[in-house]
């Protein structure tokens, strides 16, 4: 997928069969804080990832892993990771790091996030993986998956866990393993 010259997706492929799915950033923020939300189960959480079907599957895990690609766009970023950092540790949340986020959009691109009408997921996505790393959503982002451990400067590194603390994410990511146990 070329975002250059191709058109956005509309739909996933399961088992063949295109299903029409929501595609608006704003529907793909709320899939992923109810991904994250601890105080749903996990089977009621797959059962409400269903509503961004059109017209839902009938094998729901494969419903729930097309889902899972689809918001990582997977098929424009097949080998992207966390944020090519090599770091496990969440990197940003849409919830905490929200007035980060629009305030990025707004300088760098002149969008506010809360007037445009619509914007596909994966636009979303390119543009916010291709904010200026001065943005302090950015800078969030470097310092929250910095490994302080492998840094040699004592003072640096008492600088970079007092960033980190400060600026620590509250929340905890629910993981590939978590949802696939789903289907143990």
């Amino acid at each position: 997928m070329n975002i250059l010259y191709e058109n956005l997706p509309g739909s996933v492929l399961i088992h063949g069969k295109k299903y029409e799915i929501e595609t608006d950033f704003r529907e793909w923020i709320r899939f992923c804080e109810l991904t994250e939300d601890d105080s749903v189960p996990i089977w009621i959480k797959c059962g409400l990832m269903m509503e961004w079907y059109h017209e839902v599957p009938k094998d729901l895990e494969a419903a729930i892993y097309a889902l899972g690609d689809f918001l990582s766009a997977k098929d424009m970023y097949p080998d992207r990771g966390n944020e090519g950092s090599g770091s496990n540790k969440p990197a940003f949340d849409f919830d905490e790091d929200a007035g980060c986020i629009y305030a990025a959009f707004v300088e760098c691109y002149g969008i506010d996030l809360q007037k445009i009408p619509y914007m596909h997921w994966w636009k979303f996505l390119s543009l916010f993986h291709g904010l200026p790393e001065d943005t302090e959503i950015k800078q969030r982002m470097m310092y929250r998956t910095i490994d302080p451990a492998e840094i040699k400067d004592k003072e640096e590194r008492k600088r970079v866990r007092m960033i980190q603390r400060k600026i620590a994410l509250h929340k905890k990511k629910m993981s590939d393993y978590d949802i696939g146990d789903v289907f143990a």
